[in-house]
């Protein structure tokens, strides 16, 4: 009898640990970070970062690229447009946490290619946009945005406007330019302060009152006539034709205080 129970016993224990090695092993649930979503197709490029989409109006996650009529538009719509052709068939992902679309009512999602091209990792990397609207801005963060940062080449300008690099090197060529303008300008108005002064013309018969007057000066001063024809004596004789109420011009033939 004792030999039955034994084997009882042996049996439970097997049986014990059998349910034991059955037990599966916990595993760490990998953290969720994106959905992809089905594949939709392009209908147009609005610019670098706004998409038309057979889903609808597409504002690409975490960057910012120049609105129309701003400098860098029309480079980075190109750039986008060269991806992104109509019917290509695109993949969208919109991370966990991040808003389903933005106040205008878009679409917020990442945008890659069908192979493998992220959109708004190689419109930073062609420094026509800025890494955006993530939580350095006190938006949702999301998973790129530190790629996205790291791979910014563009600016903002001091009023939050885009300056990609090609722009900003034009703005720096154009501030240049008119620094050494400014400079050239203050150069010119200096030399010209230190010239010296043109010698100032000695009107020295405008201290006689009459031809009567000049006749009589003992100043060795020329006693005329003067000719209204001769450069060199057209102001002596305006002043005495003229000038000193006289009329040292009384015959009219052009010669004063003859």
């Amino acid at each position: 009898m004792r030999g039955i129970w034994g084997l009882a016993a042996v049996a439970a224990a097997v049986l014990v640990l059998a349910g034991c090695a059955a037990e599966p092993t916990p595993r760490a649930t990998p953290p969720a970070s994106t959905a992809a979503e089905p594949a939709v197709t392009i209908d147009s490029v609005v610019d670098g970062d706004t998409i038309e989409t057979s889903a609808g109006t597409l504002r690409t996650i975490g960057i910012d690229a120049p609105e129309r009529g701003e400098c860098g538009y029309d480079e980075a719509s190109a750039l986008v447009a060269s991806l992104l052709r109509p019917g290509d068939a695109v993949i969208l992902q919109l991370p966990d946490g991040e808003n389903d679309q933005d106040q205008h009512g878009r679409l917020l999602r990442y945008v890659d290619t069908v192979d493998g091209v992220d959109v708004a990792a190689a419109v930073l990397a062609a420094g026509l946009a800025v890494a955006r609207y993530d939580s350095a801005d006190g938006y949702p963060a999301h998973p790129r945005e530190t790629a996205y940062r790291a791979g910014q080449l563009a600016t903002l300008t001091a009023s939050g406007d885009v300056s990609t690099t090609a722009c900003a090197a034009a703005d720096a060529a154009a501030a240049q330019a008119a620094a050494e303008a400014e400079q050239a300008r203050i150069a010119a108005e200096q030399q010209a302060a230190q010239a010296p002064a043109a010698p100032a013309v000695d009107e020295w018969w405008r201290q006689y009152s009459s031809c009567t007057k000049l006749k009589k000066n003992t100043n060795g001063h020329p006693t005329g006539p003067f000719s209204r024809d001769n450069p060199a004596e057209a102001a002596v004789y305006d002043w005495f034709a003229n000038g000193t109420g006289n009329n040292g011009d009384g015959e009219g033939d052009g010669l004063a205080c003859e």
